[in-house]
């Protein structure tokens, strides 16, 4: 009986232990050495866990995936460019460099693997120069980008992240940054590259090898499976900085962390990754679910155009396991009326109802789709300043719909009639060909005689003196021949 008991017991571990596993997962963000992070998805831009994020920071080198976004948008990597003495001198001679000299030759493609791989200075100079004309101006460039990606917390100074009092930027923008960079064509050729060898030049004899020094996407004891990128940075201000990138199934995220030690941000990378991609899961918000709206645009106190507001697509979300759909409050961001010439830009804000430590509560603002109709020609009540309702609409209606049907009908009579005609002259035709046939290949009387009649049969008239057949009939029966 106890035998029975144990294997019963060991059955229903087997059965339900399973279950309890898949089920766990983490309700606190780990904790984390860098004085700044965020983990960001990349399809929506969500942010899902985040620490002082917009706070502003020294960024160091991971300035420089802007750099090389902007080199990819605006020039040819083919380009080859001349090193001026400005940019290879004005760098500190003790930073990251590959010891590029005034007047030498060298591709955008080479500058650009060089200050990806190998975090080079010089490169990154020498690509400002090439893509902006003047390291100045492709500084210009990176400011008006970071704003029309939305990093407003971010200012640049150099084109390369050597530390500068006003060159700063924010755990947030980085993430958002690299968000766009993803998307830019070509960049993720050089995100994950793990080396690069640059040809000799005019001015170097020798192959330079390069290696990138970020040890989560190569072998190494902080290699992290999934891992698809990443750029590090360091200087003493800034201490060190990194983003990377990781993907498990259909989840790609972007882990940025700010002012750590120098293993520090591999430990508090690798924890926030683990806890997001083991406590998240995508729900979405169907259309039906979502609300539409007909907003009246007013030209003083006459309605003139309504605006029909109402969402495109459904929503995709990550949101942690201990929550559902049920704890997601919708805020429809749409006026009550538009003024005539007024920008329309309705939106939807997703928050968290309850207050949480297991991720961020404002989970993102989504446009929505808005179409103008214009009502100048219908009457407007007076009170209301409404369009009066059109008590004709429902016989133009049927009108459009009678003038529809007898469309359909007319096209298919005349596809009846055109099939009638069609057989009508194959039958036709093909009388035509048999009464030709007949003509040219006539059939005599006697030939078809012969057709009917078969084989014919001579018989040969036995001989005068012997009337009797040479050749004898088979007797049947016990019947005698006659002689």
């Amino acid at each position: 009986m106890k035998q029975y008991a144990a294997l019963f017991l060991m059955v229903m571990l087997v059965l339900f232990l399973p279950l309890g596993a898949s089920a766990a997962y983490a309700t606190e963000v780990p904790a984390t050495a860098s004085q700044t992070s965020v983990v960001m998805d990349v399809s929506t831009g969500q942010v899902l866990v985040e620490k002082e994020m917009n706070q502003q920071m020294y960024p160091a080198s991971i300035t420089k995936i802007m750099t090389v976004l902007l080199a990819l948008e605006n020039a040819d990597p083919a380009t080859v460019h001349t090193m001026s003495y400005e940019a290879t001198h004005s760098i500190d001679p003790g930073s990251t460099h590959i010891a590029l000299t005034e007047g030498e030759q060298i591709t955008l493609k080479d500058l650009i693997y060089a200050t990806m791989v190998a975090s080079a200075n010089d490169a990154a100079n020498g690509i400002a120069e090439c893509v902006g004309g003047s390291i100045d101006q492709f500084v210009e460039m990176m400011n008006e980008k970071a704003k029309e990606i939305g990093a407003v917390n971010t200012h640049f100074v150099n084109a390369n992240g050597l530390h500068d009092p006003d060159h700063y930027t924010t755990a947030y923008d980085m993430a958002l940054i690299t968000q766009y960079a993803l998307g830019v064509e070509g960049f993720r050729e050089y995100w994950c590259a793990e080396e690069y060898t640059i040809q000799p030049t005019n001015k170097q004899s020798q192959e330079r090898n390069l290696g990138t020094q970020h040890s989560m996407f190569v072998e190494s004891q902080f290699t992290y499976e999934g891992c698809t990128g990443g750029k590090l940075g360091y200087t003493d201000e800034a201490r060190h900085t990194s983003v990377t990138t990781a993907k498990r199934g259909e989840l790609e995220l972007i882990c940025v962390t700010m002012s750590s030690q120098k293993y520090e941000k591999y430990e508090d990378t690798a924890a926030l990754f683990d806890y997001c991609f083991d406590s998240f899961d995508q729900v979405t918000l169907s259309k039906q679910s979502l609300k539409g709206f007909v907003i009246p645009v007013l030209e003083g106190d006459t309605q003139v155009q309504e605006v029909r507001i109402y969402p495109d697509n459904s929503i995709a979300l990550e949101l942690h396991r201990q929550y559902s759909i049920s704890d997601l409050n919708l805020e429809y961001q749409v006026p009550e009326t538009y003024r005539y010439g007024e920008e329309v830009a309705p939106s939807l804000k997703i928050t968290l109802k309850p207050e949480s430590d297991s991720m961020y509560r404002d989970l993102g603002s989504f446009p929505l789709q808005f179409s103008l109709s214009d009502t100048a020609g219908q009457k407007v009540d007076a009170e209301t300043g409404l369009p009066v309702k059109d008590n004709t609409i429902f016989w133009k209606n049927l009108w459009n719909i009678i003038k529809w049907v007898g469309i359909i009908l007319a096209v298919v009579v005349v596809l009846f009639f055109l099939l009638v005609v069609s057989v009508r002259v194959r039958h036709f035709l093909y009388r035509k060909k048999r009464k030709n046939r007949r003509v040219k290949y006539p059939v005599t009387a006697g030939t078809q005689i012969t057709q009917r009649q078969g084989p014919v049969h001579i018989y040969v008239q036995p001989d005068t003196l012997d009337r009797r057949p040479r050749t004898k009939r088979p007797v049947s029966g016990t019947r005698k021949s006659r002689r």
